[in-house]
């Protein structure tokens, strides 16, 4: 969206079938599609950007019955696409996975993209080998559904190995009569969760600092040692999980967060359905530092946060920037916007 700002007057956004959802307004609509509408102003009303989730038994559902469903979703889509693009020079279309995604119901990436005539960018991961073995299966399902692949950008490209591998993935790309049209370095603060983040996918009570939720997390301590080992651990943007009785270690975190300036920790959770005592909270209330409390063991918590897949949300203006100035440097906007 951004990269195309220069060059159109107006974009637009629809991802016809999405897999993860909010209810907006009791309304299931696709979280990217209120992440761009929310960050860019977009005036096409969000269930337009979204008109088919896939809920709980949607493919149960529609297996029980494809003759009568489908024909709605095809309609939803071709309506929703219409006022998606309505007065806009360009409208991009999201699809969900890899090409083949919605084949159980019909409505697969390659489907959809015939559809609606549009004409199609694989993005793939960073390497040779093993996305170009990726893009083939994907350029065959596309092909097969007589919709062009124009173009491939391959993303979390390793950044020592850029250059060397752009020109080798180019090359192999060639022989296949594709064209890349980009290579994004990894970058390692786009996979930073918010504190915020790692709230929500907690559900867990915040009891300090919420106008901090924005502090983003490098990396993940837990506190099941002694004090003075727990520190040595701590890093900046750190965050601390750690039973919540165990004040110790909380008050000793604390002290290091007032004493050192180069030291800010992104948050603390506490674990196990436990509280600290009073004194300590009080103190830790004084602060600035996220404090959260869920009542998932150490452990589980733990797994649970490791397990995230980091979405970019509205409240992410770094990291929109950064993502933006990143495609803008290292995909070549005008060849793809000449190509469309």
């Amino acid at each position: 969206m951004g990269g195309f700002a220069h060059l159109a007057q107006s974009v637009g956004f629809i991802k016809p079938v999405g897999q993860r959802y909010l209810i907006i307004d009791g309304q299931q609509v696709d979280e990217d599609s209120v992440l761009l509408q929310r960050v860019w102003g977009l005036r096409c009303p969000l269930k337009d950007m979204s008109p088919i989730a896939i809920e709980r038994n949607f493919t149960r559902q529609y297996l029980d019955n494809p003759a009568g469903i489908y024909p709605k979703l095809e309609e939803a889509i071709h309506r929703s696409f219409e006022i998606a693009a309505e007065d806009n020079d360009l409208v991009i279309i999201e699809g969900t996975g890899h090409a083949g995604v919605g084949s159980v119901f019909d409505l697969s990436n390659a489907k959809v993209a015939r559809m609606l005539n549009a004409k199609v960018v694989i993005v793939s991961r960073g390497g040779i080998g093993g996305p170009v073995d990726q893009i083939a299966i994907n350029q065959a399902l596309f092909e097969k559904k007589g919709v062009p692949v124009i173009g491939i950008v391959a993303n979390k490209v390793a950044a020592d190995k850029l250059e060397q591998t752009r020109d080798y993935l180019a090359k192999a790309l060639r022989r296949r009569g594709l064209e890349l049209l980009g290579a994004i370095p990894y970058t390692s603060r786009l996979t930073w969760p918010t504190v915020k983040y790692i709230a929500e996918s907690l559900d867990a009570d915040v009891l300090n600092g919420k106008d901090h939720l924005t502090n983003e997390v490098d990396g993940i301590v837990i506190g099941a040692m002694t004090p003075h080992n727990a520190l040595t651990f701590l890093a900046d943007k750190s965050l601390l999980i750690v039973p919540g009785d165990r004040d110790d270690i909380v008050l000793a975190t604390v002290t290091m967060e007032l004493l050192r300036e180069d030291f800010k920790i992104a948050g603390i959770v506490l674990t196990g359905n436990l509280r600290l005592a009073p004194q300590t909270l009080d103190l830790v209330c004084r602060t600035h530092i996220p404090l959260l409390a869920v009542k998932a063991p150490t452990y589980d918590t733990a797994s649970r946060i490791n397990d995230i897949t980091v979405k970019i949300m509205e409240t992410d203006t770094d990291k929109i920037q950064l993502v933006t100035a990143l495609v803008k440097k290292y995909v070549d906007i005008d060849k793809l916007w000449s190509l469309l």
